[in-house]
């Protein structure tokens, strides 16, 4: 699919200001972008350096949906974006973002375990999603690798990965050709109002962007941008850790999910073992008890992965809402768009949020109900 034209330059001289330059920041820049609106980004550090390129990438619609409701919507709604979004992003830009359907096996040690995932995941059937449950012989003749303590798994066709800093780099390159502007180092201390609207930003300087409206995306670090009062902070910082290991050949094809870890497999021999779930704070120690249960875990599941080497270790914070839904569309101040708090799905949620924040600016019906993402929803409920 070739690149959508741009529509007409955009008749407001102020921008849409974004808050971040991560998948959101960048995917909304794109967006806004390849309709003709004015937009700059300002981004702390540097685009993509956080929680973004940290990630796994994993597309995991079906796999991350536990129960249907407005979550799963949105997932399986963004998913079905990516085939064309992937070719209209590679060709605007040049990138190649490894998008693959690789598909995703969750597994099970135990037959009662297993039992109880097929209940789990009944209504994923009467959906008519694809679905289908493993012997351990199937398991085992799809990945080989996979340990015999296994009773079975249950196998997600339909699920992806893709490269997730090479899709950073490919919607920066796009949304740039298509118009937007990056400003690296800027660190925005809180939203400028004016008779009760948005109009801008003031940074850290004492200095102000102004903007026709204000996207904030700013992930984790998003309570951290000072807002109205009635505006309280709602996004708090969800450490994971992820342990890298690299074998000469690819030790399997598609994702994993077990009981204590997942596994993700790149091409190059790389697998990725992920992830913890910490809150605290900001600190951004990878730790030693961390490393020790994932690698545990993942030699369980695959223990041909004992004799691999161990090549890189990181953490990111996800940005968690009590509820762990994100928050979507228009804040109760005229002019303020939120989009943050996808916590372990931002990579897949991101084109249909961009879509979303598009449609507030431009004042278009969007594309899903934003009642159980509205900003000012209560979060009590587990």
């Amino acid at each position: 699919m070739p690149p959508a034209k741009r529509a007409k330059p955009d008749k407001v001289s102020a921008p849409v200001v974004i808050i971040g330059g991560g998948v959101m920041g960048c995917a909304a820049a794109y967006e806004l972008s390849r309709r003709g609106k004015s937009v700059v980004v300002l981004e702390r550090s540097v685009p993509g350096a956080e929680a973004s390129s940290a990630a796994a990438g994993i597309l995991g619609a079906q796999v991350e949906a536990h129960h249907p409701g407005p979550l799963t919507e949105l997932g399986l709604a963004s998913a079905k974006l990516y085939p064309a979004l992937v070719k209209e992003l590679e060709s605007a830009s040049g990138v190649a973002i490894g998008y693959r359907r690789s598909g995703v096996l969750k597994v099970a040690y135990a037959a009662s375990d297993l039992r109880q995932l097929s209940r789990e995941r009944a209504w994923q059937r009467r959906q008519k999603l694809p679905l289908e449950q493993l012997s351990l012989a199937a398991l085992r003749k799809r990945e080989p690798a996979l340990s015999e303590e296994l009773a079975g798994g249950l196998w997600f066709e339909a699920d992806a990965t893709l490269e997730p800093r090479s899709l950073l780099s490919a919607l920066r390159v796009a949304a740039e050709r298509a118009g937007a502007s990056f400003r690296s180092g800027v660190v925005v201390e809180r939203v400028a109002e004016e008779g009760g609207r948005a109009i801008g930003v003031q940074l850290s300087d004492g200095s102000v962007v102004a903007g026709s409206h204000v996207v904030l995306a700013a992930g984790s670090w998003t309570s951290l941008v000072a807002q109205p009062a009635r505006e309280a902070p709602r996004v708090v910082p969800a450490r994971g850790q992820i342990v890298e290991l690299r074998s000469s050949v690819p030790p399997l094809s598609a994702i994993v999910f077990g009981p204590d870890c997942y596994l993700v497999p790149r091409a190059d021999g790389r697998v990725l073992i992920g992830s913890t779930l910490e809150f605290v704070g900001y600190k951004r120690e990878v730790t030693a008890g961390a490393v020790a249960r994932l690698l545990t875990a993942a030699i369980r599941l695959v223990p041909a992965l004992a004799q691999a080497e161990l090549s890189s270790t990181w953490s990111s914070f996800r940005p968690y809402t009590a509820d762990e839904l994100p928050l979507l569309g228009p804040s109760q101040m005229p002019g303020l768009i939120l989009m943050s708090g996808h916590y372990r799905n931002g990579i897949l949620l991101a084109p249909i949020s961009a879509k979303i924040v598009a449609a507030c600016v431009t004042g278009q019906k969007p594309p899903v109900d934003l009642l159980p993402f509205a900003p000012d929803r209560a979060t009590t409920r587990p």
